[in-house]
């Protein structure tokens, strides 16, 4: 973790986190409900900013749903994640995965496992739906290797700190997001499992605009500038729930050469959107299982800040 100045709305929001985290830790089953309970209630009246960040993004993608409809799937966004946050606490404090592991059915290993025979390594990407965190620890126990995984520090270098030791010790092998490339390229020679999260806002200098949900969002182009480069195998995976049941689901290796043109600019666009039209489709079918709390359209086209302006 950088030396970041720690600000007293840090300090504040680890206290909460601390609490929280506490209270899993010590309650029996029928209190960890309760404190379900009380992230959801968090998640839906206590921070108005990630309140107004859903509604726009649910406006933005489902244009055409009913006041109605957007509450009911508000509700059901808040319901989801209070139970992953519980989740992803329970088995680090209790330190028992095992019984999430129990939970867990994988579809398609065979995907990955014919992928490694190319010896070229293998680039798994997602985005934030299910319980994506799960992802690493399920893998590295059904394939028996660390996955790497690229991830952005989070604002509170206090929470940070924490969420770091949790995602090692759910089988991550973490690499700084300031040299990645360069180590990502290393690991895969040593035909090993990188993992990306590619559906977040990125800067424009950083990313490329792909349609997503029908408006232009600034994404990452690390996977098919690596696979365009190296010809390395990409494989979309994702998790959602059926009630009880945590499904880890691999799809068939991208073909590319569909998006091929010969063009280095072109390419990059074509396969970062058939990467990402491939998240919209999961999404679509779990929509109260995304990541909606994310300000994904922030970042603009520049004719479009233009035509703005000239309004």
């Amino acid at each position: 973790m950088s030396k970041r100045k720690v600000k007293f709305k840090h300090r504040l929001e680890y206290i909460l986190f601390a609490v929280i985290v506490m209270l899993i830790k010590i309650s029996p089953l029928f209190l960890i409900k309760l404190n379900q309970r009380l992230i959801r209630y968090l998640l839906i009246k206590l921070s108005k900013r990630h309140s107004g960040i859903v509604a726009r993004n649910l406006k933005i993608a489902f244009p055409h749903s009913t006041a109605g409809e957007i509450s009911t799937l508000t509700r059901a966004i808040a319901h989801h994640f209070s139970s992953v946050f519980i989740e992803i606490i329970t088995i680090f404090v209790k330190k028992q995965p095992e019984k999430i592991l129990g939970k867990v059915e994988i579809l398609h290993p065979e995907v990955l496992e014919q992928a490694l025979d190319k010896k070229k390594g293998v680039i798994l990407f997602s985005g934030h739906l299910g319980n994506w965190e799960l992802i690493p620890l399920v893998l590295s126990k059904r394939f028996n290797q660390k996955v790497n995984s690229v991830a952005r520090e989070m604002n509170n270098p206090l929470v940070e700190k924490k969420v770091k030791q949790f995602r090692e010790y759910m089988g991550s092998e973490l690499i700084d997001k300031r040299n990645a490339i360069r180590t990502i390229l290393k690991r895969l020679e040593q035909n090993r499992i990188v993992y990306l999260l590619i559906d977040h806002n990125t800067i424009a200098r950083e990313g490329v605009f792909v349609d997503f949900f029908g408006k232009p969002a600034s994404t990452v182009t690390s996977v098919s500038q690596l696979h365009l480069k190296r010809a390395i195998p990409i494989i979309p995976i994702f998790t959602h729930y059926e009630e009880e049941k945590i499904i880890l689901e691999l799809l068939e290796e991208i073909d590319a050469s569909g998006t091929s043109t010969g063009n280095q600019e072109e390419d990059t666009v074509r396969l970062t959107q058939k990467c990402t039209s491939i998240i919209e489709e999961k999404i679509r079918q779990y929509p109260e299982q995304w990541f909606w709390f994310h300000n994904r359209w922030k970042t603009r086209p520049q004719q479009e800040k233009m035509l703005h302006n000239e309004k």
